[in-house]
Parts: C-alpha cells; sequence; structure tokens
C-alpha cells in the first residue's frame, strides 16, 4: 500500500556497494544506514511536521527490532513499515494494526512467520504435537492494543472490588486461544521491481495459505468467541446473498479460477471444457457486471435483485461467466457453528480415499451430489453426476437437500458409494466432496482443563478415513469453551467423572460425550423498553443479515432498534445496535451444547474371526484386516457374549457387500428375530411391454446394467424351482416361477438386512442396528445365510451397545456452553476438493483485529501511549477522557473547528485531542513540576539541526569522484551514541515502558512516571552533548565524538563535514541573540537566570560566529532543552559525593546476561540426580523423550554437574549446558534462580 514508482530524475542517491573493505563499515554506513538517511531527511525537511510527530509517536508503541528481522542490512522494507505510520497517522487506527499485522517485517520479529497450526503438523509431521507461536498474540494486545490492565475511559485502572488490585484485561489461556488466529502467515512471491534478492518479499504484505490455518473456534476475551455477532453461513444460503443488497464481485478477467477461494490447479489447464456458471444476458445480475462492455474491477449490489436462469437453481455462486469475462463472488463474512445436529457424512470421490470422510452440516453448501440408490450394487459402485443435469457448473457446491433433489429428479437418489463418475468427461479433478445419506454426529472429547476437541462419529469404510483433526483416537485439537450452569463439565472432579456423566474415559484420560445442540429465544413479551443495550450485548451472539421480512421497527432506547414480527419477540425478532461505530444486527436466539444420551458402557466390539463357532465359512484377509467370508449357503457365525446386566441392546455388523441387497437369519440364544414387512402383499405382474424405466414394486424386471425399478426398489433374481428365493410382499401366485421382479429389501422378514457396500473386501460399513434382548451372563448370538441365498457378506465384527430408549438417563449436571461459532471450515482442502478458503481466514484475521479494536480499553490505552510520546509523561485522566472520547466519536472540535472522520478510531480526532488541549496548550500547566517530559535524544538531535537550519554543504574540490550534494544526513550508529535511532529498537517494549519511573529524583518520590529517563544514562548523555557539540562547532562528522562518519576529505575541523547549521539569530544585542536562540531550542523556556549566565560566558568570544557556537552549546546543555517544562530552580549548590578508596568493605556486582530471546533455560540448567522423585526423567519425558525419539532435551552426557547445596528440594545435583563452562567455572560465587518468573516490582535482599 502506498507504493510510488521510482524517479530517474532523482539519480543513484544510495550507494550500493563501497571499496571499503571493512565488514562493519560495508554494513553499516553503506547498507544498513540507507534507512536512517530516509528517515533523518524527512524528518529534517518535510513540511508535514505534525503528521511526522504522529507517526513517530505510533512508531513508538510499535517498534522496529531489527536485530530481529532478518537480512537487517536492507533497507526499503523497513522504510515501507514506518511509512504505515506516516500514511495512516490521520486515518483509522484499525488500518494500522492491520497492516503492521500484515507486515513482514513484524511477522519475522515476533516469530509468527510461516506457524501452522497444530492439525496441519500434525497430519504433515508424523503426528508431532505443537501449539501455535504465541509472540504475537501476545505483544500485540499487551502493546498495540489493549494493554495489560483494564482501565477506565480516563486511563485509571479498574480495581477489583475484592483485593483492590487491577483487574487484568487477559490471561494465558486467552494468548493461547487468539495465537491460533495467527497461524498461516507466509511472505508473498518476490517480484523484481523492490530491493531482494530472495524468492519472497520482504516488502509486500503477507499472504495466509488456508492449510496452515488453525480452523477450529478461537475464545476471545470476557467470555466471548471470535465470530461472535457474524450472520450465520446458513442463514445467507437462505437469503441467496449473492442477488443481495451488498453482494459484492471482484473481476478475474479471462481466467476463470478464483482467488479467494480454491478450485483444482487442473481446471486452469483445462479452461475450455470447464462448465462454469454463464448468466443470462436478460438478468439484471449480467447487466451489472458487464455495464455495457466496460467492466468494473469491483461490482458491489446497490439492491436486492430477483433471481433468473441459473441464479434460481443454485444454493451458492464461485465464479461466473458474464459474456467473456469472469467474476469472482465474495461472499460476506459468516461464521458455522461447531457443533450441530443432523450431520450428514459427505467423502471424497472414492470411499477408499485415506481421509477423505467427513460428518458435514446439511444446511451448508460443503459438498457436491453422487446421484445413486443404495440398494443397486452397480449404482453403489459408481454413483453418477452429470454435468448440466445434477450439477450445473464445475465445483458447484450445494447443500444436502439440494443434492438428494437434484439426484431424484435424475431418476436416482443419495448412497454411501464406492466412487463416483463424472459425465461426460470423467476426470477426477472434477469431483470433490460429495453428500451421502448417512447419518453420523457430532462428538467432543473434554479434557481435564475442560477444554474440547471436536469428534466427528461417522461409519467408515477405513481406519483412516476420517481426518486426523476430527478422529476420535486422534484429535488433540482443544479449544476453550465457556461451561455454564455450576460450572462442573465431564472429567471435573470424582464426583463429576467421565462415566457420571455417561461419557466414555478415552486413553488420555479425556472423556468422550455425545452432544445435542439447543437453540432458544433469549426475549419474549412486548416490554422491548425493559430491554438495555448491554442486555443485549451480553446474551445475544448470533448475527443477523438483517431485519426479517415482514418486521416491524421499534425503537428500544439510545443505540438500539428491535424489529419485531407480529405482536412479540420471538425467534424472527432481530435486534439492531450501535457499538463503537458498527451496525450489529443480532438474532434473538441463543445456541447451547448440552450433553446427549450418552453410553452406560462403551459400544462392546466381537470380531468375527474370533468368534466361538464358524461354520462354512472362511477366514480372509485384506490391508491388515481380518473378516469372515459367508460364502456358502450354509455359512454361519456364532459368538459367545457375556453381558453384565440383563437389558435390551442394539446390535450391528460391520460388513462388506459386492452385491445386491442380503438378509441374513439373526438368532439370539436360539430363538430367531425376524423383521416386520415394511409392505402388503401384493401379486407380481408380468410387465412385458415397458414403457419406461420407473417399474414399481412386485412389477417384472430384467437383470443388468438398465435401471428399471423405481428408487426404492431392487430386481430381485430368481432361479428356477427356488421358491425360498422370493422376497415376501410380492407373491408369485401363477405367474412364472423364474421371473424377476422388483421387490423393496426392507419387506425382508430375516432378522438383520446386508445392503451393497460396492467391495466385497475394502468397503465397509455397519447394518443399521438391531433391537434384542440379552441375559445377564452368557449369550449366544448367530446370523447365518438363508437357504434362498448363495452366500453372506463378509464380516468383520459384531458391535453390542446398550439401548438409549431403555437405558438412557438425564446426565446428572447440567454442563453445558454456548455453541462456538468459527470463520474456518473444518472440511479438510486436499487438491482444492474443500472448503478451507484464503476469503474466510481473512475474514477472521479482520475478526480478531476487530475484537482487539473494539474492547473497552483500546482507547484509554492508545491515548495514554500516544500523549507521552507527545511529551505529556503523566496526562491527567481530564486530558485522557477527552483523547478517549475522540477515538470512539471520532471527532474532536477546538476553536469552532471540527476534526476527525466521524469514524470510531479516527487518528485525526486523536492527534487534535491531544495536541489542542489546554492541557498540551495552556501556559499555566507549564509551570507544574508534574507536567510535561523529558525529550527523547533523537528528537532533541532533530530539533537542533532543524531549529538551527542544518544545510548539506560538501566542497566540490574534494579529491576523487564528484560527491553526490542530497541525502547527506548521514547520522551514524546514534543507538549506540544516544541510546535510539530509528528501526533500532532495542526489543519490541522499544526504548523505553509506558510505567518506567526513575529509580532516583524526585520522580520517585512525587510517583510519576517518566518513560524517556531510562534512556538517562552517563553513556547515552555523554554521547549526545559531545555530538551535539561537535555538530554545532565542526559541523555533521565523526570528529570530536560527532554523529555522522568520514566524508572523505580533509582532515578534522570545519570544512570536513557533510553539513553545518547556518540559522543566525536575530537582534542587536547579545541578549536578543540569545533570547532568539532560546525561543528556538527550549521553547522560551529558558529562565531568566540562565539566559543571563549563557548571554555573560559567552560574550567574551571573539566573534559573533564562536558566540553563537558558545551559546548553542550552553543552550542544549540546560533542563530547558532537555525536557517539555519550566526547570525550577532551588538555588540550592549540587553536592557531590565523596570517593571511597580502600574501602574494606566487600564488594559485589549483580551481572546481567542479555541473551535477546534466544535461550532456552529449560537446556541451559536441567535436573541431574534427583530422589526419590526422578526429575530428569521427567524433564526428559516433558521435552519430547519417546522410545522413537529423543526429544529436545540433554542426555547426562551433555550436561556439566554441579551440586544443588539445597537439601530441602529433590535433586542432589542440576546439569549446566556442554557448551556454558563458563558458567560452572563460575559457579562456586553464583546462584542459579530457575523458574522465578518476570521481577514485576522492586525488591531487597532481605525479600
Amino acid at each position: 500500500p502506498g507504493e510510488v514508482s521510482n524517479s530517474p530524475a532523482f539519480g543513484e542517491v544510495f550507494r550500493t556497494v563501497t571499496d571499503r573493505y571493512d565488514a562493519k563499515e560495508y554494513c553499516k554506513d553503506c547498507l544498513d544506514n540507507h534507512k536512517h538517511v530516509v528517515w533523518t531527511e524527512v524528518g529534517l525537511y518535510g513540511r508535514d511536521q505534525l503528521r511526522q510527530c504522529a507517526a513517530w509517536a505510533l512508531a513508538g508503541m510499535i517498534p522496529v527490532v531489527s536485530e530481529d528481522v532478518q537480512q537487517e542490512f536492507k533497507n526499503e522494507k523497513f522504510v515501507a513499515f514506518h511509512d504505515i505510520f506516516v500514511r495512516n497517522a490521520f486515518g483509522n487506527y484499525f488500518d494500522v494494526l492491520k497492516e503492521i499485522s500484515f507486515s513482514p517485517i513484524m511477522a519475522d520479529q515476533l516469530s509468527y512467520l510461516e506457524s501452522k497450526s497444530h492439525a496441519y503438523i500434525f497430519s504433515k509431521d508424523d503426528q508431532k504435537i505443537s501449539r501455535a507461536d504465541e509472540n504475537f498474540a501476545r505483544e500485540v494486545m499487551q502493546l498495540f492494543s489493549i494493554g495489560l490492565i483494564q482501565l477506565n475511559q480516563d486511563g485509571t485502572p479498574i480495581l477489583d472490588p475484592a483485593t483492590g488490585n487491577p483487574l487484568e484485561t487477559y490471561t494465558n489461556e486467552d494468548i493461547e486461544s487468539l495465537a491460533r488466529a495467527w497461524t498461516g502467515f507466509d511472505r508473498s512471491p518476490a517480484r523484481s521491481n523492490i530491493e531482494g534478492g530472495t524468492s519472497q518479499s520482504d516488502l509486500d504484505p503477507l499472504r495466509i495459505v488456508p492449510n496452515w490455518r488453525d480452523a477450529f473456534p478461537k475464545s476471545g476475551l470476557n467470555g466471548g468467541f471470535i465470530g461472535d455477532g457474524f450472520p450465520l453461513c446458513e442463514d445467507l444460503l437462505l437469503e441467496r446473498s449473492f442477488l443481495k443488497k451488498g453482494a459484492r464481485y471482484r473481476l478475474l478477467g479471462g481466467k476463470s479460477s478464483p482467488e479467494l477461494m480454491r478450485d483444482p490447479a487442473a481446471f486452469a489447464k483445462a479452461t475450455n471444457s470447464i462448465l462454469r456458471a454463464e448468466i443470462d444476458p436478460s438478468s439484471r445480475l449480467y447487466g451489472l457486471l458487464h455495464n455495457g462492455g466496460d467492466h468494473k474491477l469491483a461490482v458491489e449490489l446497490d439492491d436486492d435483485l430477483e433471481c433468473h436462469g441459473i441464479e434460481c437453481r443454485v444454493d451458492a455462486l464461485r465464479v461466473v461467466k458474464v459474456g467473456a469475462v469472469y467474476y469472482e463472488f465474495v461472499e460476506r463474512p459468516c461464521v458455522q457453528m461447531a457443533f450441530y445436529e443432523g450431520g450428514k457424512k459427505i467423502q471424497l470421490r472414492d470411499s477408499f480415499r485415506k481421509f477423505g470422510q467427513q460428518c458435514a452440516n446439511p444446511k451448508l453448501a460443503h459438498a457436491r451430489e453422487s446421484c445413486c440408490r443404495r440398494d443397486r450394487y452397480d449404482e453403489v459402485k459408481m454413483a453418477m453426476m452429470e454435468s448440466g443435469v445434477t450439477y450445473l457448473y464445475e465445483a458447484e457446491r450445494m447443500t444436502y437437500g439440494t443434492a438428494r433433489e437434484r439426484c431424484i429428479d435424475y431418476g436416482k437418489d443419495l448412497c454411501v458409494f464406492r466412487s463416483v463418475s463424472a459425465s461426460p468427461n470423467d476426470d477426477d479433478f472434477r469431483k470433490g466432496y460429495h453428500w451421502t445419506n448417512q447419518d453420523c454426529m457430532i462428538l467432543m472429547k473434554v479434557n481435564p482443563d475442560g477444554h474440547v476437541a471436536i469428534v466427528h462419529d461417522i461409519d467408515t469404510f477405513d481406519n483412516d478415513a476420517t481426518p486426523y483433526h476430527l478422529d476420535v483416537k486422534h484429535t488433540v485439537n482443544w479449544f476453550r469453551v465457556f461451561w455454564d450452569g455450576d460450572g462442573d463439565y465431564p472429567g471435573s472432579s470424582d464426583a463429576n467423572s467421565c462415566s457420571a456423566n455417561k461419557c466414555l474415559t478415552m486413553d488420555d484420560g479425556s472423556c468422550l460425550c455425545q452432544t445435542q445442540v439447543v437453540e432458544g429465544v433469549v426475549f419474549s413479551g412486548n416490554d422491548v423498553g425493559s430491554i438495555s443495550k448491554k442486555d443485549i450485548m451480553s446474551q445475544l451472539f448470533i448475527g443477523a443479515f438483517g431485519p426479517s421480512s415482514g418486521s416491524v421497527p421499534v425503537s428500544g432506547g439510545n443505540d438500539l432498534i428491535v424489529h419485531i414480527v407480529g405482536d412479540t419477540m420471538d425467534e424472527n425478532t432481530v435486534f439492531e445496535v450501535q457499538d463503537k461505530g458498527r451496525t450489529l444486527h443480532l438474532k434473538n436466539l441463543r445456541s447451547t451444547v448440552k450433553l446427549g444420551e450418552g453410553w452406560d458402557a462403551p459400544p462392546i466390539y466381537h470380531e468375527a474371526e474370533h468368534a466361538s463357532s464358524i461354520v462354512n465359512a472362511t477366514v480372509g484377509s485384506k490391508n491388515l484386516l481380518t473378516f469372515v467370508e459367508l460364502d456358502s449357503y450354509e455359512s454361519d457365525i456364532e459368538w459367545s457374549v457375556t453381558i453384565a446386566k440383563a437389558n435390551t441392546y442394539m446390535v450391528s455388523f460391520r460388513y462388506a457387500l459386492e452385491g445386491p441387497p442380503n438378509p441374513l437369519r439373526l438368532f439370539v440364544n436360539g430363538d430367531e428375530v425376524q423383521r416386520e414387512p415394511t409392505n402388503p402383499t401384493i401379486r407380481v405382474v408380468d410387465v412385458s411391454q415397458r414403457e419406461n424405466l420407473n417399474l414399481q414394486r412386485c412389477e417384472s424386471c430384467n437383470e443388468g446394467p438398465l435401471d428399471e425399478c423405481a428408487t426404492g426398489l431392487f430386481c430381485v433374481t430368481r432361479s428356477r424351482n427356488t421358491a425360498e428365493r422370493e422376497v415376501p410382499g410380492c407373491q408369485l401366485g401363477g405367474v412364472d416361477n423364474s421371473l424377476n421382479y422388483c421387490a423393496d429389501p426392507n419387506d425382508y422378514v430375516h432378522g438383520v438386512l446386508f445392503r451393497p457396500t460396492g467391495n466385497g473386501s475394502s468397503d465397509w460399513m455397519y447394518t443399521e442396528p438391531v433391537r434384542v434382548g440379552l441375559l445377564e451372563g452368557e449369550n449366544k448370538i448367530r446370523v447365518k445365510v438363508p437357504h434362498s441365498h448363495r452366500s453372506g457378506p463378509n464380516i468383520d465384527h459384531m458391535k453390542i451397545k446398550a439401548d438409549p430408549l431403555f437405558t438412557a438417563v438425564a446426565p446428572p449436571t447440567a454442563a453445558f456452553f454456548r455453541n462456538p461459532p468459527h470463520f474456518m471450515s473444518l472440511i479438510a482442502d486436499p487438491a482444492g476438493a474443500g472448503e478451507q478458503n484464503l476469503r474466510d481466514a481473512l475474514y477472521e484475521t479482520d475478526a480478531v483485529l476487530e475484537h482487539y479494536f473494539s474492547h473497552d480499553n483500546m482507547a484509554p490505552f492508545l491515548c495514554v501511549r500516544l500523549i507521552q510520546r507527545f511529551g505529556h509523561s503523566n496526562p491527567s485522566p481530564r486530558y485522557v477522557t477527552e483523547c478517549t472520547n475522540a477515538f470512539r466519536t471520532g471527532y474532536y472540535v477546538s476553536g469552532g473547528e471540527s476534526f476527525g472522520s466521524g469514524q470510531y478510531g479516527s487518528l485525526e480526532a486523536v492527534v487534535a485531542a491531544i495536541v489542542l488541549d489546554s492541557e498540551a496548550t495552556g501556559p499555566a500547566l507549564a509551570v507544574d513540576p508534574g507536567h510535561g517530559g523529558i525529550r527523547e535524544p533523537l528528537l532533541k538531535v532533530m530539533s537542533l539541526m532543524r531549529s538551527m537550519e542544518y544545510k548539506t554543504r560538501i566542497q566540490d574540490s574534494s579529491n576523487g569522484p564528484p560527491v553526490a550534494k542530497d541525502f547527506q544526513v548521514r547520522l551514524w550508529q546514534m543507538d549506540d551514541k544516544i541510546g535510539q535511532m530509528a528501526y533500532e529498537s532495542p526489543s519490541i517494549f522499544s526504548f523505553f515502558l509506558p510505567e518506567y519511573v526513575a529509580d532516583s529524583g524526585p520522580t520517585l518520590s512525587a510517583g510519576l512516571v517518566s518513560p524517556e529517563s531510562k534512556l538517562v544514562t552517563m553513556p547515552n548523555i555523554l554521547g549526545l552533548l559531545s555530538g551535539m557539540f561537535s555538530l554545532i562547532k565542526l559541523g555533521l562528522s565523526n570528529c570530536d565524538s560527532g554523529f555522522s562518519t568520514n566524508p572523505g576529505f580533509s582532515s578534522c575541523g570545519r570544512d570536513r563535514a557533510f553539513g553545518r547549521l547556518f540559522y543566525q539569530p536575530g537582534g542587536t544585542t547579545f541578549y536578543e541573540e540569545a533570547a532568539d536562540l532560546a525561543l528556538l531550542l527550549t521553547a522560551g523556556r529558558l529562565s531568566e537566570n540562565n539566559l543571563a549566565l549563557i548571554v555573560n560566558a559567552c560574550a567574551t568570544q571573539p566573534d559573533k560566529a564562536t558566540r553563537i557556537e558558545c551559546m548553542q552549546q550552553l543552550m542544549v546543555s540546560t533542563g530547558e532543552h532537555h525536557s517539555t517544562n519550566f526547570v525550577t530552580h532551588s538555588d540550592k549548590e549540587r553536592s557531590t559525593g565523596g570517593v571511597l578508596i580502600n574501602s574494606q568493605v566487600p564488594y559485589k556486582a549483580i551481572v546481567y546476561l542479555y541473551m535477546s530471546g534466544g535461550v532456552d533455560s529449560f537446556n541451559m540448567l536441567a535436573p541431574y540426580s534427583c530422589s526419590p522423585i526422578d526429575v530428569y526423567k521427567r524433564y526428559r519425558k516433558i521435552r519430547g523423550k519417546t522410545d522413537d525419539e529423543e526429544g529436545v532435551g540433554l542426555p547426562l552426557s551433555r550436561l556439566l554437574e554441579v551440586p544443588a547445596n539445597n537439601p530441602t528440594q529433590p535433586c542432589a545435583s542440576f546439569g549446566i549446558h556442554e557448551n556454558l563452562k563458563v558458567l560452572k567455572d563460575l559457579y562456586e560465587n553464583t546462584i542459579f534462580v530457575a523458574g522465578a518468573g518476570f521481577l514485576f516490582k522492586p525488591t531487597t535482599k532481605k525479600k
């Protein structure tokens, strides 16, 4: 953003090479320093000084640590980062937050670059456990937006009534949760017109890799979730959002592949054969997008449109063809609920695809059709989809209802299929996830902390069919929820164990629970006036597309309108709320997740090959799976089953069947279990003349590839003289006994019905459960092939679980939580087939930033810090309140002039409130000792150079090639000399802390903060004064500890400099000259006493030039020059302490080792010899040691043993890292303090 092209008119003003071989000189002077030159030149000569001051203030809040950035010798990326603050200095702070979040510099220095979700790493890196990098998630809150402590609007801390301590704004759990929102960021590809040299750009905004992104719900601050207040995606589908006011379309031009969503890469290579949604020229949408051939880059609908043609038949649009060009439809931000009812299984094009099956929300357009009938073996083996018939454009997504409707119109239905074929072009890339008719459930795992993980409970063909991130055995994708009721949850205590809540106990100690989603109205009745905005914001979290159709707006007071359908508030009511510059529409609904029916006991599985009796059957195996083949009409299997409690149970079988529906007889303890036929018995009709292929039940049919029987029926193949082969419900009676006929498989009376799965050894599914009564103790369960069939299915195992109809009771606890929303779909995206896309990742990122931005702390936190950067270290509560109001309203009025955009977060209003407030301009406060602050060292230098009119002056007669006259304000290594320089912050906490209190002086006793005092050290003071004296006397060079480098000509003196100060004060007397200088160098604050002293001290100088230099040197040494307030003189002589010589008092020093954030303290000092608790073994386990992996912990052979000298703790000795031998040698005089955390307040030796 904000990039401009290079201008050849300026010439090559920066040297990119040097003839100096000294590495330090090469990097610092010729490469690294260019960014400092640019910043200094703009600061000195820019005409937009207030903008530059505001930008510098923002840069002080959001600093650059060049040492933490790769290739810090580059310049363009640093300058571009600072331009974020320059460009937005009078814009909106949200834009600042967003741009710095997408900056490669920020991602580099706060380590979220290439951060990937646990789900991605687990699946790609051999099931490795990982966590999102938390660095940026912490600092963006602590330093850039809301701070550590909750604030009133006047900047004072909010105190806990119980303890009197300040309340924190966030917890470590908040950091962990929000860190997952900063996964997926990577550099953009490089381009040739920027400073580079690598394959990735250090300048352009970061891109998001959707597959790297953590897709699970993310809890926010104050008990909410990221996504609260956004409409549900399923509601947008119902509204046909692509035709509604506000719908947006992006021009793709001649290419048809979307940019914010993902299509298979093969689409781009097969453009001519790719069917896209082509808008009819008579459609209003076509007219707006075509625009008479003058296609716009972006189009937003100004009002609702009526559907036309294909627009009326689809659930969603992706890319539309308008004449010869393509537009991508950009769905507005919406969220999905993590838990839902009525799930349906979706699967990739082949049932045997690894990680290819999930449980999808049937109300969302997240899969495609796969047309087949579950009782037709040939259709189960190969389902169909036909271009222009069952799907209207490539990669079309549709809801379950639409998919089924399309297939029924096609003469088929939905089923669980083996493979799917596309017509007329059967390319694999045209397929994706497809709906099946199989029900599935959303379960949850609950860990001991109360965090949950989503589990998709589906009957899969393969053990690896469910992706790891949703698989019950593998998922550890925990996220926080807020348990209501009494706060208990399954596993929270012994009394609230897993089993007490009818949940299963998993191997990792978590509870696996069934879920139930309940939606209910929050506000009822018609008393709108009793509902406050606070009530709405604290109880309604589901957004609405807008007011409901037919609703009437009713005013509910300030910032609140209630849209009611009818006379009372109900599920159709929508609340319209104004909050922090946003208009929110909220549904009068709450979605709650409760514990489901659960299990009295876990299901029991009995493998077929381990059955107590296998008769006339073969034990087979394939792909490491062992099963029993019922390959004879005399085959049967019997299991001996022990039951703890007599009751009714549900029995089902996991099987594979390559053929038409096949029943098995079922016997329990010797008694046969039979089914009731679905239909009444009728006679078979011989239909010799078939006018159509939609034959009804008991009408004769031909066996073959044609689908003669209607949906739900199959053609029974009979053999002559085999009367038992017939299906009850169809009576032959007088017709040929060998006649085939259409039958309903549900009419089989045998106990268990097995429907075709596609393949007899690789496609596995469960039968519908059969309810049976079992006795306490041993039971016999047997299945047998009926004489009417030649063989039966292959059986993997039998599953027995308690019958919920007779055993389920309500869980003993009222554990429930609000259903969490999330932006990113959980449907993985292999090769463009899934739903994880860039659009939703961008929406989620904006929502996270909006979450910080709209926090109540945002305005006072920002105001206090910006006011400090403008020179007022201790602003009054009234001053902060004025600034806070300006931020929130977007306006500030002074002297009849209005400043600001009127939008929440306007920095123009904020800056105006800071610089025009009476506390900044009133003369009375200037004499208050607590007013103002210490000036920043770099700003003192810039003030001297600007006020004293620094100009570049390089002699033309210098030896060597001509020297460029422009851009020679070459301040060099200022951070080493004065402690401060642009782009050279020592840490992400900037040069000084806003809450810093000097450890001596009157500010300590007065309790006043003085951030800039942190840089008031002896080396910095000497470096600052020496450099300013050199600049005044000799110009800008390296002479006498000057601020610059060697210009390359002459020896130290007045002529050896890049430039000089040229200001000549006005006045006819020495006093008038001094007063003129004092006005510029001390803003007129120099006391008369100091002014007289300076005049007298410099009056003896031989000429005006030396006299002015003398005055300038003395003035930059005064207190008035170094602060922004008047200096109060005590008129007392300053006392100097004596020097202790040959003191007999023992002396010790504390030596700090600054590791710059890279030290792994757990490998610096580790347990070594410990008992009775083996702490070393536990240390190695925590650090990743397993039977197969060593982890990152250090073996004893790499540790230098030292004694603990502390009998009260379990370790007799510790180990120091093998490379830190110096610490071992010093250990006799060294103390290790491990795990102490941060020192957050002063301490003493006694403490």
